[in-house]
């Protein structure tokens, strides 16, 4: 029988082999900007994050606690059952194996045999069953329900062996393990400050809601001790802020999206950057406008876009262009016939027509620096657009009523294969432009059973030439997303190749003299 397997080596997911994805500029890595940071870390010390949002809580229930800049704090609390690796492939992390059947809808889970919470209670597959559990019961109000309703069955076989059955194929069950499905926390044991328990090597010392969480090296951690001796995140939602703070040494290490700051950083030496790109832009039509009802009209708005130039202005060129969902997966994305930049095409089209709307961005620095490039490219075509910034924390609330005309989104769930199914089916949940293509669905729907990675591919290349003629949302660019900090640290991963900035962070210290 074919399986599926995720042991010491990558997971083969969705794809054939193991893929890498480097951006036009090759992003540094490490103090030298060649892979991973070789350098020693010595053991101990202190370090302070600049993280990007407030957080309320630190329960994985509340969906910030998987968002990807968060993550190097979540992964500290938390670690997750799986992990990034290239090309959108997933690896293990705390689990010792994730394998699956021919069907994409068993999978098997085995834990190494000496996993505890931080309490250093044993963490069990009935630990993994409670986990899921509680995520899935309504009274939790977690953002991962819909994922823990994908499965259908648990059943145990040992303390560290067991078996999730899904309600229908899901190839890409590996990266739902990395988030906070794969975060196990305790049901039944709980810090001073009320958060489950979890297996990560830091526990909670101090929390200040919206301010900071400070986190000290779990002695009763199963795995290698970390380095540090604690870790101190801050709450800075301004970026020029965090970036200022890292500057003047009051911060060590902070989040950030913003290209100018990546470019600040390669040209000082005191600074080192950690970042691939992860953050894919896209603009999204509201189909239900009649503005947008005209196939050659919404053709003609991308023709009229020319994506080599935002990349560019917006990117300063570290980033790439995309024309797909699955634009990220190196080697394994589909080649699609996208509509190149044609701005003459685009007047024949637009040029007198009277077309005007709204594109409706996250207020960020570099949302709105792209979204003005879109408008003034299309304003060359003819199309008047005004920009409504909103404010981040209510501008996926914006989305999901589905309260614009046109929308930029920016976003990380396009980091694995699954991501184009949330968007581009019918029913996915973070379809905004209310597509519908029944070919897409079919299409979609047989790639999330098949774990033969060429038949698969060949699947997601039919939908992505669906969606390149259909155009419910032009693509834009991948932009760099990640971390820049002092060059003094040592014990970075490397990130080469990663869709997902997810970092472990108990290997990070600072460098030994």
């Amino acid at each position: 029988m074919f399986r599926r397997r995720a042991s010491s080596a990558l997971i083969a997911a969705t794809i054939i082999g193991s893929l890498a994805l480097t951006a036009c500029s090759g992003p540094a890595t490490g103090a030298t900007g060649d892979g991973a940071d070789t350098r020693t870390a010595a053991p101990g010390g202190t370090l302070t994050v600049a993280l990007d949002r407030e957080l309320p809580t630190l329960d994985v229930t509340n969906g910030l606690l998987a968002t990807q800049p968060v993550l190097i704090l979540s992964n500290a609390l938390y670690e997750p059952l799986m992990a990034p690796a290239a090309g959108g492939t997933f690896t293990p992390g705390l689990a010792k194996s994730l394998e699956s059947d021919e069907t994409a809808t068993h999978w098997t889970l085995t834990l190494p045999d000496d996993v505890t919470f931080s309490d250093g209670s044993p963490l069990t597959t009935a630990s993994v069953k409670a986990h899921v559990e509680r995520l899935a019961d309504p009274a939790s109000k977690s953002s991962a329900a819909g994922q823990a309703a994908q499965i259908s069955a648990m059943t145990i076989t040992d303390d560290t062996t067991m078996v999730f059955d899904l309600k229908a194929p899901n190839a890409d069950f590996t990266s739902l393990l990395a988030r906070t499905l794969g975060m196990i926390t305790s049901t039944t044991a709980t810090d001073e400050f009320g958060f489950p328990l979890g297996a990560g090597p830091f526990v909670v010392k101090d929390f200040t809601p919206g301010d900071s969480v400070t986190v000290v090296r779990n002695d009763n951690y199963w795995g290698e001790p970390a380095t540090l001796d604690s870790i101190t995140f801050r709450m800075m939602p301004d970026a020029d802020s965090r970036f200022q703070s890292l500057q003047s040494g009051d911060v060590d290490l902070i989040w950030t999206e913003v290209t100018s700051q990546f470019e600040q950083a390669r040209a000082d030496d005191s600074l080192q950057v950690h970042a691939e790109p992860a953050a894919v832009s896209s603009l999204l039509l509201n189909l239900s406008s009649p503005k947008f009802a005209d196939v050659k009209v919404r053709t003609a708005l991308a023709q009229a876009i020319d994506r080599d130039a935002v990349n560019a202005v917006v990117n300063l060129g570290e980033g790439t262009p995309v024309d797909s969902p699955y634009s990220l997966l190196g080697d394994a994305a589909p080649k699609v016939d996208y509509p190149e930049y044609d701005l003459e095409a685009a007047k024949k089209v637009l040029e007198g027509a009277g077309l005007s709307f709204s594109i409706t961005s996250d207020n960020s620095p570099d949302s709105i620096q792209r979204a003005t490039a879109v408008k003034d490219m299309l304003g060359e075509a003819g199309v008047d657009v005004e920009i409504v910034p909103v404010e981040g924390a209510s501008f996926l609330s914006t989305l999901t009523a589905k309260d614009f005309e046109a929308a930029q989104l920016v976003t990380s769930i396009f980091s694995d294969p699954s991501g184009g199914a949330l968007v581009a089916t019918s029913t996915g949940p973070y379809n905004f432009t209310g597509y519908a293509n029944d070919d897409v669905d079919q299409l979609l729907k047989q790639a999330s059973g098949l774990t033969d990675g060429s038949e698969r591919s060949a699947l997601l290349a039919d939908a992505s030439d669906h969606l390149a003629t259909d155009l419910p949302m032009l693509w834009l660019t991948a932009s760099n997303a990640g971390l820049i900090g002092s060059n003094k640290l040592a014990g970075f991963p490397d990130l080469t190749g990663l869709t997902l900035i997810s970092v472990q962070p108990s290997t990070i210290g600072w460098a030994a003299e």
